[in-house]
This record gives structure tokens, C-alpha cells and sequence, in this order.
């Protein structure tokens, strides 16, 4: 357990590419450390596999399968999250923030936070 000091008990944790890697790694750490889980991943198989894991750190994983870069879809999703308390922005892209034009490198850098509630 990574968080041993730290409670987050009923606290909500969204996680972005919380399938795979570094975002599946925190999502358990923060499972461990009491929070609930809203686990975002492109992959359900991957959701599926965590949800085993989150299970066995005694929390729960609100499962949503989505591509952080669709814009549209994310938003959509998002708008079922009702609380954040904390925020992993784990998700890898492929764009490179030099040859965009404007719009799109501001919705880069402000993707995970859409929806998030006032």
C-alpha cells in the first residue's frame, strides 16, 4: 500500500487512462487508500481487469469507456460524474502541441476537465 497515510475513504477519484500503465497503478493506490474509482479507459477489457484489482483493495470503479481525445464523447460521460475530488490526468495523446493550430491545443490542454461540476 503506497498511501498508508493518506484517507480518502468515500472521496472520488477520476482517473484517466486508468487502464493501463501509470493511470492503473495510481487508480489502485488510490482504491487502496479508501477513494472510489471513476476509471477512465478506452479499452473495457482493461476497466474489467481493474475493476478485479479495485475489488480486492475493498473500493469501487465507476467503469468509463471513452477516448479522451473525443471531445464530444468525453463531455457526454462526464456529465454522469457528480463528484471529483481528486484528479489523476494520466491519459497519453499523439499530438504534438507545436504543430496545432490554437482551438485544438486549448482543448488539449483542457480535456479532462470538461464536465467537471461548478
Amino acid at each position: 500500500m503506497y498511501l498508508k497515510k493518506i484517507n480518502l475513504k468515500n472521496k472520488y477519484a477520476l482517473v484517466t487512462g486508468a487502464g493501463k500503465g501509470l493511470g492503473r497503478a495510481c487508480a489502485i493506490a488510490l482504491a487502496e487508500a479508501g477513494a472510489i474509482i471513476i476509471g477512465l479507459s478506452r479499452t473495457k477489457s482493461d476497466l474489467d481487469k481493474l475493476e478485479k484489482d479495485i475489488k480486492k483493495a475493498k473500493s469501487k470503479l465507476i467503469k468509463i469507456r471513452c477516448d479522451v481525445m473525443d471531445y464530444s464523447d468525453l463531455s457526454e460521460k462526464l456529465k454522469k460524474v457528480k463528484y471529483i475530488d481528486v484528479l489523476v490526468n494520466n491519459a497519453g495523446t499523439n499530438l504534438s502541441l507545436i504543430h496545432i493550430s490554437e482551438p485544438t491545443r486549448q482543448a488539449e490542454i483542457s480535456y479532462a476537465v470538461v464536465g467537471l461540476k461548478k
